[in-house]
């Protein structure tokens, strides 16, 4: 049992017990009796006892400690008896059933009322090692002593325990930060397959050699260049069409026997700043990722920016960068395309002329033009809108163009072809397919049944 009691008592309250009181004890009287026992009126000061008659507002232990045998209290008749519970320990409750109050006490003896004391924080649960209870911390000082008051200036100040502080290594906090997590060792590195839609070699060189400095470990990337008669560029509908079958026919010579993919590749990339339909018909041919340029490099500049903008090459391109990214659902964060008006092959060949020299002026002046243009619109990325301004130079034409005065460069520009790569990457890394339940579902069954096995 408890030597403390619950805080809904006080002294001279209602009995636990169900004996009624004397009909001979009046309300006033009963009142009288209890004002005497709880405030000490007619009493001399004990020792330990507060002046004033303050009250604490908690049912005092101490009043109900060991007491010897001689301790009496008031039968019911009116008569004094001995203690019946006639030991040393602490009062039980139980010990007031059967009797009435007030409980008359020898004035000379009386308790004395201790001082208020604050009231600290209680804690259950099993001990821990290191002497607390409870699922909370204790309190970092210790409580006062019992003739300690209540006073604000008596308590210390707890130790500064911030990680690197004089606090002590006791006193030091566990680091958020974890081990380091490593991949495991892969049995071959992942392969992409960047597929140049149109039969112009130069092309498919220059996007490999600016890719080769920034590819991560456990990656490769193989280009494939379409044979003629396919077209030196897909400036138009006509031009996309003719690529597409071309390119499907080619790469149904090569795929794997279960029809997965192309010779044991992870993922394929268009390399084409259009809404290519070649991307539509090799994701229902083949399992394995399959994204464009164009898309990979809309959602890195999404999330890099609030607003984006275009470089495009000619104005008819233009034109279809503005459908594509509207049908994308991508309009809102979408400032606007900027032409440079010029071709790609005229920006392929301006690029292999500054190999041996610096890119052409006029060729830099107009990338700088559609470059701030697209800034003073509230573009904070850009975007290299074609596969033929994924060279060195022509990046830094863009980026030089942008910069601010006291050279810094706040404002992205972002390669195509390598958001396109980057991408594929984390895609073949998280090891998901292309989903086969809607419209990519394989098309191969229903030619076949259609009598039209031509790949």
């Amino acid at each position: 049992m408890s030597d403390t009691h619950p805080t809904s008592l006080r002294p001279g309250g209602p009995s636990p017990s169900n004996t009624p009181r004397p009909e001979s004890q009046t309300l006033s009287e009963d009142m009288q009796n209890r004002q005497q026992f709880a405030y000490g009126a007619n009493q001399e000061s004990q020792p330990g006892q507060q002046q004033g008659g303050s009250y604490s507002g908690r049912f005092p232990s101490q009043m109900y400690g060991a007491q010897g045998p001689d301790f009496s209290v008031e039968a019911p008749g009116g008569n004094a008896s001995h203690n019946q519970y006639g030991d040393n320990g602490p009062r039980s409750r139980a010990s007031t059933i059967g009797q009435s109050y007030p409980i008359a006490m020898d004035q000379s003896s009386a308790p004395a009322m201790p001082s208020a004391q604050p009231l600290f924080a209680q804690h259950s649960g099993p001990a821990s090692a290191g002497g607390q209870s409870g699922s909370r911390p204790a309190s970092r000082q210790a409580p006062p002593g019992p003739s300690q008051a209540m006073n604000p200036s008596s308590f210390s100040t707890a130790p500064n325990t911030r990680p690197g502080t004089a606090g002590g290594a006791q006193s030091q906090s566990k680091s958020p930060f974890t081990t380091p997590v490593t991949s495991p060792p892969r049995s071959r590195p992942s392969q992409i397959l960047l597929i140049n839609p149109t039969s112009s070699t130069a092309l498919t060189n220059t996007m490999l050699q600016s890719l080769r400095p920034i590819l991560p470990p456990q990656l490769e990337v193989v280009g494939y260049t379409a044979h003629y008669p396919a077209p030196t560029a897909t400036e138009t509908t006509v031009d996309q069409a003719l690529s597409t079958e071309l390119v499907l026919r080619d790469l149904a010579k090569y795929a794997t026997n279960n029809g997965e993919t192309v010779q044991n590749f992870d993922a394929l990339l268009i390399a084409s700043f259009t809404h290519h339909p070649l991307i539509a018909a090799l994701r229902e041919s083949y399992d394995v990722p399959v994204i464009g340029v164009m898309e990979g490099s809309l959602y890195v500049s999404r999330m890099l920016g609030a607003r984006f903008g275009i470089l495009s090459t000619t104005n008819r391109h233009k034109i279809q960068t503005d459908n594509a990214l509207h049908m994308s659902g991508l309009g809102h964060y979408f400032v606007g395309a900027e032409a440079v008006h010029m071709s790609p092959i005229e920006i392929l060949a301006s690029a292999a002329q500054s190999q041996t020299g610096a890119l052409p002026e006029e060729v830099s002046k107009r990338i700088a033009h559609a470059a701030r243009v697209l800034v003073s619109k509230g573009a904070d990325t850009l975007i290299m809108g074609s596969e033929s301004m994924s060279s060195v130079e022509v990046i830094r034409a863009a980026k030089d163009a942008i910069r601010e005065e006291d050279g810094r460069r706040t404002i992205n520009v972002v390669d195509c072809v390598e958001a396109g790569v980057m991408c594929l990457n984390a895609l073949v890394g998280m090891g998901v397919p292309t989903s086969k339940k809607g419209v990519y579902r394989g098309e191969r069954d229903g030619r076949r049944a259609r009598g039209q096995n031509w790949l």
